[in-house]
């Protein structure tokens, strides 16, 4: 026996001897033998009009019959505008060695049912007697199973909708196919996917709108006042959500053309109202009759959107002509605005003028375009609007105008944030160094004042008050020691305000150096303020206190205070700063061993309820024997709408001036 390495060598000389004396044949393709079983059935066909369930059956004679070819529908091939039901027959010879069936069935107009040897396969829409327009969308059917060879029959029983049959042909159009089970739902499969992909701009747009719409949300809840971020987050989540429904239906299942209509129009309704609603608010627009006329219009194509044809006597076409039409008035008058806008100077309308003029241009050129389709009508070539570019991916004129504007906008959106967040940080530093300022200026702690006890409650409302106060100690002109009080009210708020209070308080603290006499002390303060305050005025209340009680008081323009809740009757002089040499007369009063008198702005008077009561005088003298926080407080609780400040002061019977310097060391409360 021989090695085993000597015979693998030998086996293997062996097969090259074979090979070189035999030769290799490459493999042959038959095109007949190993060709895929699938048929187009773009052919002719038998065709009536009308309906009778004997058509079905296979056995039926419709040698009689015309041909009508099924790359298109029977409007053009002699039926123009045909309306209702009619069927087509054709035979299919099946041979020998084919698998499974299935036929892909595209779209066809309106409904249909399909018979396979007079057997009721499948279908889409409502048929009559029970007649509904659906949008269909393109299926496969598996056929049974039959022996081979076969010839089997195919009826189609096709409805066609009387509002479509104006402008849409009815029938059977190009793209039946029947074949091999596997390779048709091949075939279906991918007709779904080109589909999609002739949809990806659209969805693509849609994401981008959600995530604007979701961002802008999130600048509305920073900023809730600026509600063109509101509107505009409205507006691109109801377009976004148009394109998601119209993906939806188109895939998942069938919805009734009438419903449709209806949620169509609804969405079509709310982003109209929300892009005006968002125009109107960014860039302060008025109410005219171009904005009513296009609010008007919009509510009623959002009636008729829940009526049929027969109940307003418009035609389907009719009613989207219509709808087309909406869109004009919204354009002129969006255009229109941003124009008048843009040359008056303001920087977002200026922004915005050329991505909305493209889009508004592009939304005119679509609604005249469906109505060319409604209507039939083709003055004006359009076909470039809907001319599709392939790369990257599948992109109309359109969906490139629609993108170039959503980017637009969201950058101008982000630039408009960020640009008022600066000036709000710059307002807000502004504001902080004014509130340091006033607050150095308002006193924080009282001056001690032998034989009075003395409260005072500062409550502003807002970040800077227009509400002052100082307490004083002064000497009379017998050398006595006095207590000099004032308090006042700049109108209006903000910056301006605060600015007049530093004025006035400096004025105040200067002229205590050199006078006693409230009268002087107004006087003085009047000739400061003319010419300064051009909107508005300045109330003031001096007042000296003096050791024995006695009260010397001169007003200008502001509330009386009381002595024991009961209101001084003084003589009121104008308003500071209005009329050059007012004057300000001085009267007297007299404080009592354990008498309150209580000095307050008129924030407590005009303190508000949610039902819009004023808190008013009655309630003010009802409480103003009261503490100054108690009454402060209780004001602020009914419903505080200015600056509150009150301040009261308490003469103490003899031999309590120990107590009252120990409360006077306590700071006044303040918010």
């Amino acid at each position: 026996m021989l090695p085993r390495r000597t015979t693998c060598k030998v086996g293997i000389l062996a097969a090259l001897f074979f090979c070189s004396v035999t030769p290799i044949r490459a493999q042959v393709f038959d095109l007949d033998k190993d060709r895929e079983q699938m048929v187009a059935l773009d052919g002719l066909w038998r065709f009536h009009p009308g309906d009778d369930p004997r058509w079905a059956d296979p056995a039926f004679d419709d040698s009689q019959w015309p041909l009508l070819s099924a790359d298109g529908g029977w409007s053009d091939q002699g039926y123009k505008d045909m309306a209702g039901t009619a069927w087509y027959r054709a035979r299919i010879l099946v041979p020998r060695g084919v698998g499974p069936l299935a036929i892909y069935v595209p779209l066809i107009y309106t409904s249909y049912q399909l018979f396979v040897d007079g057997k009721l396969i499948g279908g889409r829409g409502g048929m009559p007697p029970y007649e509904r327009a659906y949008h269909n969308t393109p299926v496969v059917y598996v056929l049974p199973q039959f022996d081979h060879p076969h010839t089997i029959s195919i009826a189609f029983r096709i409805w066609h909708w009387p509002d479509w049959a104006t402008y849409t042909s009815g029938g059977l159009y190009r793209g039946i196919i029947i074949g091999g089970k596997d390779l048709v739902q091949t075939r279906g499969a991918s007709a779904d996917y080109g589909t999609a992909w002739s949809m990806v701009s659209l969805s693509f747009i849609a994401m981008l709108e959600t995530l604007a719409g979701l961002a802008a949300l999130v600048l509305f809840a920073s900023r809730a006042r600026e509600k063109e971020y509101l509107w505009f987050a409205v507006m691109v989540l109801l377009d976004a959500s148009g394109t998601f429904y119209t993906i939806s239906f188109y895939y998942f299942r069938q919805i009734g053309v009438l419903e449709n209509e209806i949620i169509g129009f609804l969405i079509t309704a709310g982003f109209q109202l929300a892009s005006m609603a968002f125009y109107y608010t960014l860039l302060r627009g008025r109410r005219n009759w171009l904005l009513w006329l296009s609010v008007g219009m919009i509510a009623l194509q959002t009636v008729l959107s829940f009526t049929t044809p027969s109940e307003t006597g418009l035609s389907f076409s009719q009613r989207h002509i219509f709808v087309g039409l909406v869109v004009v008035p919204i354009a002129v008058w969006t255009v229109s605005l941003l124009i008048r806008r843009a040359i008056e100077g303001l920087p977002d309308a200026r922004l915005l003028v050329a991505p909305v003029l493209l889009q508004q241009i592009a939304s005119l050129a679509s609604s005249a375009s469906d109505a060319e389709d409604q209507s039939g009508w083709s003055p004006v070539p359009l076909g470039w609007l809907n001319h599709s570019w392939q790369w990257p991916i599948p992109f109309t004129l359109s969906n490139a105008v629609d993108f170039s504007f959503l980017i637009a906008m969201v950058a101008i959106l982000l630039y408009r944030f960020t640009r008022s967040r600066k000036h709000e940080e710059q307002l807000s530093s502004e504001f902080e160094a004014a509130r340091t300022v006033q607050q150095i200026l308002i006193p924080e702690a009282i001056p001690a004042i032998p034989g009075f006890k003395i409260e005072t409650v500062y409550k502003p409302f807002s970040e800077v008050s227009g509400d002052f106060f100082q307490v004083l100690n002064s000497r009379s002109g017998d050398g006595s020691s006095s207590a000099l009080v004032v308090i006042g009210d700049v109108s209006g708020k903000g910056m301006p305000a605060a600015m007049t209070v530093s004025l006035l308080v400096g004025t105040v603290r200067t002229l205590a150096h050199f006078t006693s006499s409230p009268a002087a002390i107004l006087a003085a303060m009047n000739q400061r303020m003319l010419g300064r305050m051009r909107h508005g005025f300045t109330t003031c209340l001096v007042l000296r206190v003096d050791p024995d009680g006695t009260l010397t008081i001169a007003n200008a323009g502001h509330l009386s205070p009381y002595i024991n809740g009961r209101e001084v009757p003084i003589e009121n002089g104008l308003p500071l700063g209005l009329v050059e040499g007012s004057a300000y007369p001085e009267c007297t009063a007299q404080l009592e061993n354990g008498a309150t008198l209580t000095l307050m702005t008129d924030g407590v008077v005009e303190a508000r309820a949610r039902n819009g009561e004023l808190f008013g005088f009655e309630r003010t003298a009802s409480i103003a024997t009261l503490r100054a926080e108690h009454i402060a407080n209780t004001a602020a609780a009914f419903g505080q709408e200015d600056d509150i400040t009150v301040l009261t002061i308490t003469r103490v019977a003899a031999g309590q001036e120990s107590l009252v310097a120990r409360t006077l060391a306590v700071s006044p409360s303040t918010s």
